[in-house]
């Protein structure tokens, strides 16, 4: 039983491993009310995002600073995209032409692709 129980373990954290390897591919649109309560904490560890226009609109990339407000990176028209130098504790929002949020994108240690599809 000790054994299964180390073998369990043992699969899981690998299983764990793998799926943080993998780039998060699309950006959760149900995270907007996050944003209120969202902010930059410090700059010490360093990432990239690559942000994927594949939705038909125009949309915006916003960095939310220090004091939680937005501040206006890039617009992207259809089929644009781009990459972005960031930091891990920098949240990044996506919004439509009328700055209204479609998501809430939180950075981790490994540079990750944003595709937004709509």
């Amino acid at each position: 039983m000790k054994k299964f129980f180390s073998v369990l373990l043992l699969s899981l954290a690998l299983f764990a491993f793998l799926l943080s390897s993998f780039p998060q591919e699309t950006l959760a649109a149900n995270v907007c009310d996050a944003e209120s309560v969202s902010k930059s904490i410090s700059g010490k560890v360093a990432t990239k995002i690559t942000f994927v226009n594949k939705s038909n609109d125009l949309i915006k990339t916003y960095w939310l600073n220090y004091q939680g407000n937005r501040t206006y990176y890039y617009q992207l028209k259809s089929g644009q995209g781009y990459t972005q130098q960031t930091y891990v504790t920098h949240p990044w929002v996506i919004t439509d032409e009328q700055d209204n949020c479609l998501g809430v994108y939180y950075p981790d240690g490994q540079a990750r692709t944003v595709n937004y599809s709509g």
